[in-house]
């Protein structure tokens, strides 16, 4: 298990220090995890596996995948690896949401945005931009897009 509990800390490039501080023990004792001079406690095999998404199958018999394959772990995994904001995940997980179709016209909008080639554009344009200006009117885009937008922000004072 020892090789499988460093395996996991290099995969997200964490120091010994950093691994440990996300399960909440000391770099001493993931050295002696990892070298195998303490046997970890069922209480540490739990939150590596909650922590960092990994399934318990593997990190104690090596049988199976290393990580479970939930949206949720792999949205963990992406999270922690990319270091994304609350923020960017929501993003991520709003477009997964969508169906193909609207996908498309978040993508068509997104070359748009950022004015890319003809060539490009056309590439990743699965439908018709009728077709696409039809669903971005569509009071379901127009909800879901309410949906998904970020609270004004409120104004702050300071006294003084």
């Amino acid at each position: 298990m020892k090789d499988r509990i460093r395996e996991v800390r290099e995969h997200f490039g964490l120091s010994m220090e950093k691994f440990g501080s996300r399960i909440g023990i000391g770099k001493a004792s993931i050295s002696l995890l990892e070298s195998g001079k303490n046997n970890p406690s069922v209480q540490t095999i739990t939150l590596i596996c909650r922590e960092f998404g990994v399934n318990e199958q593997w990190l104690r018999t090596g049988e199976g995948e290393m990580f479970e394959q939930t949206r949720a772990s792999v949205l963990d995994r992406l999270s922690t690896e990319y270091d994304l904001s609350r923020e960017q995940r929501s993003v991520i997980e709003a477009f997964l949401d969508l169906d193909p179709q609207e996908r498309d016209v978040i993508l068509k909008y997104v070359h748009n945005v950022f004015d890319r080639s003809a060539e490009s554009a056309a590439q990743s344009t699965a439908i018709p931009d009728k077709e696409a200006q039809r669903i971005a009117e569509s009071d379901e885009f127009k909800a879901l897009r309410e949906k998904n937008e970020p609270p004004e922000s409120e104004s702050c004072t300071t006294a003084g």
